[in-house]
């Protein structure tokens, strides 16, 4: 397993389209199949706490399911363009496992 990085799924309980909240050092994360590629993201959408992973996924876009505000799954980065964000997290796949590491640098 990579430094860092710990298992929280299985490649067979995400297919695309589909997400999924992990548990990463006591922290929700949404986890996003788009297109057989794996995003991971702060689950809590930093205005009142909506659950990203119920989103609307539209591309690399998701918009909380509260009140639309909208994040890039790639980065974590609003793109309302008023200010907010969430974390983001890299994501491996190793065999059938799909893998979290840490938080990147904003």
């Amino acid at each position: 397993m990579l430094e860092g990085f710990q298992s929280v799924a299985l490649v067979d309980e995400l297919p695309p389209g589909q997400s999924k909240v992990v548990m990463v050092n006591n922290r929700e994360i949404a986890l996003f199949n788009i297109e057989g590629t794996y995003f991971a993201i702060h689950n809590l959408c930093p205005h009142e706490g909506g659950p990203l992973c119920e989103g609307r996924v539209k591309g690399f876009v998701v918009a909380c399911p509260w009140h639309d505000l909208a994040f890039d799954v790639r980065n974590g980065q609003g793109t309302d363009g008023g200010g907010y964000c969430v974390g983001s997290y890299d994501v491996q796949v190793e065999g059938a496992e799909i893998l979290v590491g840490p938080r990147r640098k904003p």
